[in-house]
């Protein structure tokens, strides 16, 4: 647990109790679209029964006007197959010509990790009244400058 330090400003008949709030992480991104960067990759299986490889991508997703650390992610099945969901986002991240120059090689998945890029995220509200919040969805995710113009900044 993280004690916040107390500041006592004002007077005694008044005392004012400062305390320090930390920067809140929150994957409730709002709908839109976004400048993001990819933070952190990792692998797992989509389920506890299932042996089916997922590659879960994190983004840093700047929202402006905002102090709140949002993150999205995006979980794909590791199938580097040419038209896989994979294959397309990586492509979309870094080109074509990268994927088909390691073809018959290896990519290290982790060289994306700091890739900026831009996301759509949406909100998918079925059974919103079970829910207190929408299901967050990366709906796209595009090469940096795709989605988000540099007006929009």
């Amino acid at each position: 647990m993280i004690i916040a330090p107390i500041r006592i400003s004002g007077n005694l008949d008044n005392p004012q109790l400062i305390v320090d709030v930390p920067l809140q992480t929150s994957f409730h991104v709002p709908s839109g679209t976004y400048r993001a960067v990819v933070s952190h990759i990792s692998t797992r299986s989509r389920y506890a029964s299932s042996s089916q490889p997922m590659i879960k991508i994190l983004f840093g997703v700047d929202v402006p006007d905002t102090n709140i650390n949002y993150l999205a992610k995006v979980e794909l099945k590791l199938d580097m197959s040419e038209g896989s969901d994979l294959w397309n986002v990586l492509c979309r991240l870094i080109g074509r010509k990268a994927l088909l120059d390691a073809s018959g090689g290896t990519f290290n998945l982790n060289t994306l990790i700091g890739e900026p890029c831009d996301v759509e995220i949406e909100h998918i509200m079925d059974d919103a009244a079970d829910h207190e919040f929408p299901l967050v969805v990366v709906a796209n995710i595009q090469a940096a400058g795709t989605l988000v113009k540099e007006t929009e900044a």
